[in-house]
């Protein structure tokens, strides 16, 4: 007895703990991710403020900026309700000021710009106004997530009652997924849908445990009908029921307690949720809603989005654990790799299972948990292009994380029994740690104010004033040589001068000595974190901006960096000396070793690939020509002919000069070429007369219905065409006095 005692003891203080662990890391996430930048968050608080503001629920529109109209509404009048007593002056469907650079390669692992909206002094602590309300509603969600993790824990000790270290280490691998602690702390009605599918889960848990009963059906009944009033995908918690009330009455062939508790439950749903589908029908003509959201959010049939299914997986495995933000904070590609062979290994462990074990019945409910809720996010991926979330998976992730568990669980004897939920525990809580302080906070935070020892010591000391805003106190650049593909670092030392109600950007542009444009990065300072209106006077700073030289840039060819200040729209701010673009270090551009020159790896579709190209001038005056080589390689047998596009393209894509049509002058059909095939394709370019002096780019693809896509190494679309160097024309008198 007092062992027993003991264990229940020890086994509840790990629950708390993990609790503690996770409400700590949950108001911390929040804490260090600004209103807004959470996936839809602004959409999803709009909801929250129409119930507020006028009394009644939005309805799907495509006029003005949007709500998440389309959901029922029980977690946003719950965050009506924890909301509603902070005084908030802006309108309901306010536009924050976004971030134009902040889709800036947002695969990568960084903290450049990650931030979809721009965030002034006004959101500091102590909170107020529309940021209290924010956060009001998104610590109310700290709590839901919290429940989520205590059903989890009480599920396992259903589940395995003879191994509580299962119902430990899944409540931890709930609590601890940086992508659930990520969303806990965000305005969002996924981690309330999560609360509603592990509730759900539980009470079929039960069902199969201790057998059908009255107040077993009633209960039921009542979770599924909040279900079904808190996210529309919870419509299919049907099949899980269906299924535990199968293994329920298996043994005993209890038809009756069958239909019973079937009555119960639809009769129980229909009172509780019907009236929002009822709505729904009289609203758009459909129960749903569904054929309003598919004509907002560019839905498409089903067997025509089929493609997106394998294409979207990877995506779908990585935002399931952690990929903040709008999938533009991604974990190191190798924490999604451990993850899954981890997870993979762990799973295995279920093949040894036995029946004595008594738990198969369970297990298969828990296995149908994640199996139905898969089946219903690859249906909603193939009609959906914002199909593949993994927040669509929580409310299967706590039968995930027991499956995991009791599978890792079966490796170890009996008396090590604890050692698997404590793998988990130890792992994911470092795992969300991690992800807090090495990408989520670093990714919203503003840089360093450096230090009198810092300041003494910056290389290349500039002290050039710019405009009486800032001063530009030194620099760094290396490297100083660089390939087509790599990336040049510029670090500069920045000092605020004067406090500024506008906010200046920075740029920083490699220009070839040529004078066209190589490359180019345009941010807010602090990689748009740290606005000029919220710049400290006298408190010095370092960016560091990563100049990615592209893979199409001409080589060789030497450059030069060249930085400043530039209003949005407006003006640069100038030096004392008139100056208004800093002119910095050399960069030496030099070619990849290869047998064609500018070498690239540019896949069409899959069925051609542009490997190379040359061009026999860079400046050109209008009237002339430029001839531009292209090399192909065939990578697939192609049935029909593809063409061609040239294109030299001005201001928002004008075109100045073009060569289109088939390959080689009609010479080599695509339709000839065979794989690995090399075609060398001349296309003759003439400007126009009246062309403009400036710089343009040059376009290349190939089309036939439409154009073909170029697709990454990882099956992402870059687009629909290729931009090569760019070319600057020039008038008569600048190639005289050159």
């Amino acid at each position: 007895m007092v062992a027993t005692l003991r264990r229940w003891s020890l086994l509840h203080w790990s629950l708390l703990i993990i609790l503690a662990a996770y409400l700590a890391l949950a108001v911390a996430y929040s804490l260090a991710s600004p209103i807004y930048e959470p996936t839809d968050e602004v959409r999803h608080f709009r909801y929250v403020r129409h119930i507020l503001v006028y009394r009644e629920l939005p309805v799907q529109s495509a006029e003005g900026p949007r709500a998440q109209s389309h959901h029922p509404p029980l977690y946003y009048a719950l965050g009506a309700l924890a909301s509603w007593w902070v005084p908030v002056e802006q309108d309901v469907y306010y536009d924050p000021p976004t971030n134009p650079h902040w889709d800036n390669r947002h695969w990568e692992v960084s903290d450049d710009n990650k931030n979809q909206y721009l965030h002034g002094a006004g959101e500091a602590f102590p909170f107020h106004g529309v940021t209290l309300a924010v956060y009001a509603v998104r610590w109310m969600t700290v709590l839901i997530g919290a429940g989520v993790v205590c059903v989890t824990y009480f599920i396992g000790r259903e589940v395995s009652p003879d191994r509580p270290a299962v119902a430990v280490g899944a409540a931890a691998l709930v609590a601890f997924t940086p992508q659930f602690i990520y969303l806990s702390g965000a305005i969002n009605n996924d981690i309330a849908a999560a609360l509603a599918g592990t509730a759900v889960l539980w009470a079929c848990v039960r069902l199969v445990r201790r057998g059908p009963s009255w107040r077993a059906d009633v209960m039921m009944g009542v979770l599924y009908g909040l279900a079904l009033l808190t996210k529309f995908n919870l419509l299919v918690l049907l099949a899980l029921i269906e299924l535990a009330y199968v293994l329920a009455v298996w043994r005993n062939h209890d038809g009756r307690a069958f239909l019973r508790g079937n009555g119960i439950v639809l009769g129980l749903t229909a009172l509780i949720a019907g009236w929002w589908f009822v709505r729904n029908w009289a609203l758009y003509g459909d129960p749903a809603g569904l054929s309003v959201l598919n004509d907002l959010w560019a839905g498409r049939p089903f067997f025509e989005g089929l493609w997106a299914i394998p294409q979207s997986l990877p995506y779908l495995w990585s935002s399931l654990w952690g990929r903040f933000g709008y999938g533009q904070l991604p974990l190191p590609e190798a924490v999604y790799q451990g993850l899954f062979w981890f997870y993979a290994a762990a799973l295995a462990g279920l093949v040894v299972i036995r029946r004595r074990d008594g738990a198969l019945s369970v297990l298969a409910l828990l296995a149908g948990s994640v199996l139905i809720f898969t089946a219903w996010v690859l249906y909603y991926i193939a009609i959906q292009p914002a199909g593949p979330m993994g927040r669509f998976l929580f409310p299967c992730l706590p039968a995930f994380a027991l499956l995991v568990v009791r599978g890792l669980s079966q490796f170890l004897p009996s008396r090590w029994g604890w050692l698997s939920g404590a793998v988990v525990a130890v792992g994911m809580a470092a795992l969300a740690v991690y992800a807090l302080v090495g990408v989520l906070a670093p990714a919203f935070g503003r840089p360093r104010p450096l230090t009198a020892a810092e300041i003494e010591a910056i290389p290349n000391r500039a002290d050039v004033d710019l405009g009486g805003i800032a001063r530009l106190l030194g620099y760094e650049v290396a490297p100083t040589t660089a390939r087509p593909g790599e990336v040049v670092e510029v670090t500069l030392y920045w000092e605020p001068l004067a406090r500024t109600e506008q906010n200046y950007a920075v740029f920083v542009h490699l220009l070839s000595d040529v004078g066209t444009m190589v490359a180019q990065r345009d941010t807010y300072p602090g990689l748009g974190r740290y606005l000029t209106t919220a710049w400290e006077p006298g408190v010095a700073f370092a960016d560091t901006y990563r100049v990615h030289i592209p893979e199409a840039a001409y080589a060789p060819d030497a450059g030069y960096i060249q930085v400043g200040l530039y209003l949005p729209d407006g003006p640069r701010l100038a030096a004392p000396d008139g100056r208004d673009a800093l002119r910095l270090a050399t960069i030496e551009i030099l070619p990849h070793a290869s047998e064609f020159p500018n070498p690239l790896d540019a896949n069409f579709d899959g069925k051609a690939a542009l490997i190379g190209y040359t061009l026999d001038r860079r400046i050109v005056r209008p009237g002339e020509t430029i001839r531009l080589t292209l090399y192909w390689r065939a990578l697939a047998p192609m049935e029909k002919s593809y063409g061609v596009f040239a294109h030299v393209l001005g201001d928002q894509d004008q075109v100045w000069a073009w060569k289109d049509g088939w390959p080689v002058d009609g010479l080599a059909p695509t339709f000839t070429w065979q794989p690995g095939q090399i075609i060398e394709d001349v296309r003759d370019l003439p400007l126009g007369e009246t062309t403009p002096p400036g710089f343009y780019d040059i376009e290349v693809g190939l089309h036939g219905d439409g154009r073909l896509p170029v697709v990454a190494q990882d099956g992402r679309w870059l687009g629909n065409r290729v931009l090569l160097s760019k070319i600057r024309v020039v008038e008569e008198t600048y190639l005289f006095n050159k």
